[in-house]
């Protein structure tokens, strides 16, 4: 038996799984968390001291704790594996032991430069410190920590551990609020072990399950094991539940549905590969747990636990499951938002949509579906608005050229666009008018001098940016107004510089609009000799990805449309799928100055009608 404590170490090794991998006080603290689980721990206090600008944490436990032998043969064992080494996957209390790879012990030394550790077993404690630069100077890979009480000290104190951290890094102070938040989103086995956080030894933050829900208004819950996917062998074994929200939310950390095993995160918050363009994504968040994922035969959780390895095949067929369960789900939430909604506003306005479309034939019935199931579903509708629009459609809807007009709309546009749409044509009889034939007077005139631009082939800078700035429904006939975001421009710009490209193959500019309130449009204006290649394409989904990941949340944009615009394309394979790939996601399109005048022809050919019949008169 020794009797001296022995650290075994490559000096790297506490850099790169200590201080590297763990820089953050609740990963920090999920892993001693983990650690008093698995001794079978009922209770935990965390106290945080910031006293005059010295901090210092100290972390307790009613655990089992550990004696010398144990403190030497297995904390101080740098990648011990309690299961594979014992062949023992629970506790005395019969929990599942969460702990796995022996790296956690480390994690400390990520915000840390000296640790402290008190461990009292059945009346016997000891206590010793463990110094981050005494460890990382030791060259012969061995460390003896410094006891601090004689080995095997006699005591009246009850089993437990206590971890002293000292000299904390941090220079920022301690939000308990923030810290306990974050804990309960790293696991699900607060209703067994009580956490309570003090600061300065006062107010007491609990930390509980429920936490990281509190501050949702949930509309909708799915609870598992359900019927969703009766095809996955797995099925009965997965539990948790899915909710919605009645509002966006707003806490990205939680927008998706997380992963668990054991009572600990295994996966972040995520939709498993599926697009995150479905307005859907914005308002789901819930946990399902699957410890099975434990007994595969490889093991697929990281070290961090914040993604699982999902290049194999029991977590493809895991992946399949999820990206159904959430498809369906989003399916059924817009069916429930539209009943919500549809009961609403005929509580509100005494408007009986149900009953109206039981005297239409089966055709429009399903016509009438299609117009009008998006404005129910939509969420950022309220429902005195959703009336109004509904009403208008009512009011329209034995016209035939509104019904007409009105189907090439929903054909043409995503769910999330129709109510706008609608919105637009609301005032039917006045575009039948004098305004109809207003607007198809100055559309028709701006078509005719754009088409005189590129017939002499205009190529001044200034001319083509203002005129897609001033007229730009030629980009998409739904952007009516044109905002020019100059803060997105110019951070664009500084972020993707071209300055390295030759001349002709440098941008003009970049235009931004935020004009439809929930989609940001990025317009990139390449020279009328540039000729769009598989690059810029890439290059313009990354600003979509950038703005969207960096500004999103805090400005209220749900998605990024991304347009190039040059002189001609690539005729390239890879590039034309590619360019379709990006077209059917509707996040990025490529336009030629050309196809431009074209598009805005083809759109616009009901105003250059009326227009040619106006004129003669």
């Amino acid at each position: 038996m020794s009797e001296n404590l022995t650290l075994k170490f490559d000096p790297n090794t506490i850099e790169h799984l200590g201080i590297s991998l763990y820089s953050k006080l609740p990963s920090v603290l999920s892993e001693l968390v983990s650690n008093s689980w698995d001794a079978d721990a009922d209770n935990v206090r965390i106290n945080f001291y910031d006293k005059d600008g010295a901090k210092e944490i100290i972390y307790e436990d009613d655990g089992t704790g550990m004696s010398f032998d144990e403190l030497n043969y297995k904390f101080l064992l740098i990648g011990r594996n309690r299961r594979r080494e014992t062949k023992d996957s629970k506790t005395a209390k019969d929990r599942f032991v969460i702990g796995k790879k022996g790296l956690g012990k480390l994690s400390v030394f990520g915000v840390c430069d000296i640790i402290e550790v008190k461990s009292i077993q059945n009346g016997i404690l000891n206590h010793f410190r463990m110094c981050l630069n005494d460890i990382k100077t030791a060259t012969t890979g061995m460390y003896n920590p410094e006891l601090l009480k004689d080995k095997n000290t006699p005591t009246t104190e009850s089993n437990g551990t206590t971890l002293y951290l000292k000299s904390i890094r941090r220079k920022s102070g301690f939000n308990l609020g923030d810290i306990a938040i974050s804990l309960s989103k790293k696991f699900m086995i607060f209703d067994a072990l009580q956490l309570k956080m003090f600061l300065n030894d006062a107010g007491e933050t609990d930390v509980t399950n429920e936490l990281k829900f509190n501050s949702f208004e949930e509309q909708f819950r799915w609870d598992f094991p359900n019927s969703l996917d009766e095809s996955y062998k797995y099925k009965d074994n997965v539990r948790g539940f899915i909710l919605t929200t009645v509002t966006p939310i707003k806490d990205t950390e939680m927008s998706g549905i997380y992963l668990v095993s054991r009572g600990k995160i295994v996966n972040t918050a995520s939709f498993y590969g599926l697009r995150d363009n479905d307005q859907f994504h914005s308002y789901v968040t819930g946990y399902l747990d699957v410890d099975f994922i434990d007994d595969f035969n490889e093991d697929v959780i990281s070290t961090d636990r914040h993604s699982l390895n999902w290049e194999n095949d029991q977590t493809k067929e895991l992946q399949f499951f999820l990206q159904n369960v959430i498809k369906k789900i989003g399916n059924e939430w817009k069916r429930k938002r539209s009943e919500v909604k549809k009961e609403d506003i005929k509580k509100t306005t005494l408007l009986d949509i149900a009953e109206w479309q039981k005297k239409l034939p089966r055709f429009e019935k399903d016509l009438s579906d299609k117009i009008i199931e998006p404005i129910l579903s939509n969420p950022r509708i309220e429902t005195e608005k959703s009336s109004e629009i509904i009403k208008n459609v009512i009011d329209k809807f034995e016209n035939r050229t509104f019904k007409e007009y009105a189907e090439k709309i929903a054909e043409i546009s995503n769910e999330e666009q129709l109510p706008q749409f609608l919105t637009l044509i609301s005032d039917w009889k006045a575009i039948e008018a004098k305004q109809f034939r207003d607007i198809a007077v100055s559309r028709v005139e701006v078509i005719k001098q754009f088409e005189e631009y590129l017939d002499n082939d205009t190529k001044e800078v200034p001319t083509l940016h203002n005129f897609l700035k001033k007229f730009s429904w030629l980009l998409d006939p739904r952007i009516l107004e044109f905002r020019d975001e100059v803060t997105y421009s110019k951070l664009l710009s500084e972020t993707f510089p071209d300055e390295v490209l030759n001349i002709q193959d440098r941008r003009i500019d970049f235009l931004c609009s935020n004009a439809l309130g929930e989609i940001l449009y990025v317009i990139e204006i390449k020279r009328s000799s540039y000729k769009i290649d598989e690059k810029a394409i890439e290059q313009a989904y990354k600003y979509g990805v950038f703005l969207k990941k960096k500004y999103a949340q805090h400005v209220g944009f749900s998605k990024v449309v991304c347009y190039v615009v040059g002189g001609s394309k690539s005729g390239d394979d890879f590039f034309e799928s590619k360019e379709d790939t990006y077209r059917k996601s509707g996040e990025v399109f490529v336009k030629t100055y050309r196809e431009l005048l074209e598009q805005s022809k083809e759109y616009h050919k009901e105003f250059i009608q009326t227009y040619n019949e106006y004129n003669n008169r």
